[in-house]
C-alpha cells in the first residue's frame, strides 16, 4: 500500500474490467461497485440462475451490462457458468464453492452490518457505489493519512506524491461528498478533514475482502494484506470502540509480517482511551502502555472477522487488551444505526 497520495490524479482512473486474476484489494472493492457486478453477486447467493433469471433479479441494468459483469466475475474464478446446448443455448450461472460463495457471505455480512437495503433486502446502488470511492480512499493512502488524526488539504498535499493543493483538495471533496470523510473547521479557519463513523466501520470488510484473497488469488504462503496495512485497519477501527471503565489507559499493537523473524518490532499501533471512554488512536507513543496485543497477521485476521481473540498474545492489563479487542469485532459487525 501506498503512503501518501500516489496516483490519486496522475494516472486515469482504474478501469474495474481489469480486476481480475491477481486482483488487490482495492481491485476486489471496485469490481464490487463497478455496474451490476455486486447485485449479481447477491442475487446468485439465493442460487443458481439462467441468464435471463438473473436480468431480471438484477433489475436497473440493460441484459448485456449483466453479462458483461457476470463474465467479469467468472474470470475471477467467483461464478461458474454452465452452459446447456441447444438453439437457443442456455447459461446456468453459479457462485463457485468455496470462492464465490466465500465472496457472498462476506458481503452480505457487511451489508447486514454497514450498508444500506431496500425494502426487499437489495442493497441501495449508492452503496455498492461507495465501494469504489473506498477502493481510491485505500489504494491511494488517505485512510493511513487519517486514521489518527484530521489533516488539512494542505498537509494531506505535502510529500513526495507531486499531487497539487488543487488536486488533494478536489479529490477530498469527492471522498466527502461521497460519505467517507468529514469536515470542519480547524485553527485559524483552516478546513481539515477526517475519517467518517461509515469508513471506519469499512475497515471489516477492508480486511475481509484481503482473508478471501488470502484464500483465492495470492501465491500460496502470502498473506492478504501486510503488516502495515493491517495496523493501519486498525488505526482506523478502534475509534469506534468505547471503554467506559478503562478511562486514561493506553494500549500498544503490534501487527508482523509473516516472514519477519521471531522478535522482530512489527508495525505498532498505539491507542488510548479518552475521558469519555471512547478511543483515540495515536500516531506516536502517548504513554507507557497498560495493556499490550501483538500477532502476525494471520492471527489479527480472524481476531477481527471471527472474534478469535486468543489468536493474539496479550500482556498487561489483560482484561483492557481484551475488552478492547473484543469491541473491536462487536462495533464491526454489530449493525449500525445509521
Amino acid at each position: 500500500m501506498t503512503t501518501g497520495l500516489e496516483g490519486i490524479e496522475a494516472k486515469p482512473a482504474k478501469d474495474p474490467d481489469a480486476c481480475v486474476a491477481g486482483a488487490s484489494t482495492a481491485d476486489v472493492l471496485r469490481l464490487l461497485s463497478a455496474g451490476a457486478t455486486g447485485a449479481i453477486l447477491m442475487a446468485l447467493g439465493e442460487g443458481p440462475l439462467r441468464t435471463k433469471t438473473l436480468t431480471e433479479q438484477v433489475p436497473g441494468y440493460a441484459p448485456r451490462t449483466i453479462y458483461r459483469y457476470a463474465n467479469k466475475l467468472a474470470e475471477l474464478e467467483v461464478v461458474d457458468r454452465e452452459e446447456e446446448p441447444g438453439v437457443p443455448s442456455k447459461v446456468t450461472h453459479t457462485l463457485s464453492d468455496p470462492c464465490g460463495t466465500e465472496l457472498y457471505q462476506l458481503v452480505n455480512r457487511f451489508a447486514d452490518a454497514s450498508l444500506t437495503r431496500l425494502p426487499d433486502g437489495r442493497i441501495d446502488a449508492h452503496a455498492w457505489a461507495s465501494l469504489g470511492l473506498l477502493a481510491d480512499l485505500w489504494e491511494a493512502g488517505m485512510v493511513e493519512e487519517l486514521a489518527c488524526e484530521g489533516r488539512s488539504p494542505t498537509e494531506l498535499a505535502q510529500g513526495e506524491h507531486g499531487l497539487s493543493y488543487h488536486q488533494v483538495n478536489r479529490r477530498a471533496g469527492l471522498f466527502k461528498a461521497g460519505g467517507l470523510l468529514t469536515e470542519w473547521q480547524g485553527k485559524g479557519r483552516r478546513r481539515c478533514y477526517g475519517l467518517t463513523e461509515k469508513t471506519r466501520r469499512k475497515m471489516g470488510l477492508v480486511i475481509g475482502v484481503a482473508r478471501w484473497r488470502h484464500h483465492h488469488v495470492v501465491e500460496d504462503g502470502e498473506e492478504g494484506m501486510s503488516a502495515a496495512e493491517m495496523a493501519t485497519a486498525l488505526r482506523a477501527a478502534l475509534p469506534l470502540v468505547e471503554l467506559p471503565g478503562h478511562k486514561g489507559k493506553c494500549m500498544r499493537l503490534t501487527v508482523r509480517d509473516e516472514e519477519d523473524a521471531p522478535g522482530a518490532e512489527g508495525e505498532e499501533v498505539w491507542a488510548e482511551v479518552e475521558p469519555d471512554g471512547t478511543i483515540h488512536s495515536c500516531a506516536e507513543q502517548p504513554a507507557e502502555p497498560d495493556a499490550w496485543g501483538r500477532g502476525r497477521v494471520k492471527a489479527w485476521v480472524p481476531l477481527v472477522m471471527d472474534g478469535k481473540t486468543d489468536a493474539v498474545l496479550v500482556g498487561g492489563e489483560e482484561k483492557l487488551a481484551v475488552d478492547c479487542l473484543e469491541g473491536l469485532y462487536e462495533t464491526l459487525w454489530t449493525p449500525a444505526p445509521f
